[in-house]
């Protein structure tokens, strides 16, 4: 086990070993944490006399699951939508798409998961809006998976179901007689984007976030589509280590395959992953963890223990109330 660990960690530790080595510039690889404060930068960030810079902010340590501080270096902090464009784009399609799919995999919250993809679309709308880009609003397409059969289904069946869709998606989407489309610069570019390397996901607990306050909230997962296991099921279904919500470790370096993102991160996200320069692990904190600020009180699903203590306590003042009334 300790090896899969430090497998999955060991391009992390290097990137984080580089960067007490040797200055980086904008483009150079970046640690998990690193960049996922980069999903936090309208909020992290503030501007200096030399531009935009990061205030300091909290990275995981390797042998705990509370964070310790360090401060990070400064970063641009516009959304390229340019690149965004450039890459929505081409010509063997006879259309032109960027944004994300997401999945349903909840029977009940109707009204959660109603106000969840609108919730969404509106913020696509604001974030265009401020940076006075209506004109991609048109090729933005949250495409809606709400497919009886995945409700309550886990994220390896929802990447599954996103493995068969994303091929199918990209044939439809060709004009008659499109070939050599190895060759083509642009293909490469509009199949390579977010919108079919990571997927979205809502299960009852990032329904019922949608009632909760805090900034980061609410929010829906998110899972890259090539990510692959390396635990048998015999592993897998073993009892989750506290506080974490997936995997069979205490450490936070275990990656599971799948993490919680802001709604209002929208398109943050969508841009940060189609960096060449960022991936996956560039971006992974594990979940509960959203950023590595928070504390117990702060993780998602939190208000479940909050109510069961509620009503826990409700049945000691009924059962206790109940008492003295026999006892009269």
């Amino acid at each position: 086990m300790m090896q899969r660990i430090a497998t999955r960690g060991r391009a992390l530790r290097q990137i984080y070993s580089a960067t007490h080595n040797c200055s980086r510039s904008l483009f150079t690889s970046l640690t998990k944490t690193d960049v996922t404060t980069r999903s936090m930068r309208h909020i992290a960030t503030e501007w200096g006399e030399t531009g935009w810079i990061r205030r300091p902010r909290a990275m995981m340590s390797s042998n705990s699951a509370r964070p310790t501080t360090y401060l990070d270096d400064g970063f641009s902090g516009d959304i390229d939508f340019d690149r965004l464009k450039s890459h929505m784009t081409c010509s063997k399609f006879h259309d032109s798409i960027w944004g994300l799919v997401i999945y349903r995999c909840s029977q009940g919250h109707q009204s959660a998961w109603d106000r969840m993809v609108q919730a969404l679309r509106s913020e696509v709308q604001e974030t265009l809006r401020y940076y006075i880009r209506e004109d991609l609003l048109q090729f933005h397409d949250l495409h809606v998976i709400d497919d009886k059969a995945l409700y309550g289904a886990t994220s390896h069946q929802v990447r599954e179901h996103f493995q068969s869709w994303s091929p199918k998606s990209l044939k439809d989407r060709l004009r008659p007689g499109a070939t050599d489309l190895e060759k083509d610069i642009g293909w490469h570019y509009a199949t390579s984007t977010p919108r079919y390397d990571y997927c979205l996901f809502a299960d009852d607990i990032c329904l019922e976030s949608m009632d909760q306050s805090g900034y980061d909230m609410p929010v829906v997962k998110i899972l890259p589509r090539d990510w692959e296991s390396s635990l048998s099921p015999e592993e897998m279904s073993q009892p989750v280590p506290t506080p974490f919500h997936d995997g069979v470790t205490e450490h936070w370096e275990e990656d599971v395959g799948w993490m919680y993102m802001s709604l209002n991160n929208y398109i943050d996200k969508y841009d940060l992953l189609g960096e060449v320069s960022t991936d996956w692990y560039d971006q992974y904190v594990r979940p509960p963890y959203m950023n590595g600020l928070e504390s117990e009180t702060d993780f998602v699903g939190n208000w479940r223990k909050k109510s069961s203590s509620e009503e826990a306590n409700q049945a000691d003042r009924k059962g206790s109330l109940s008492t003295k009334q026999s006892n009269h």
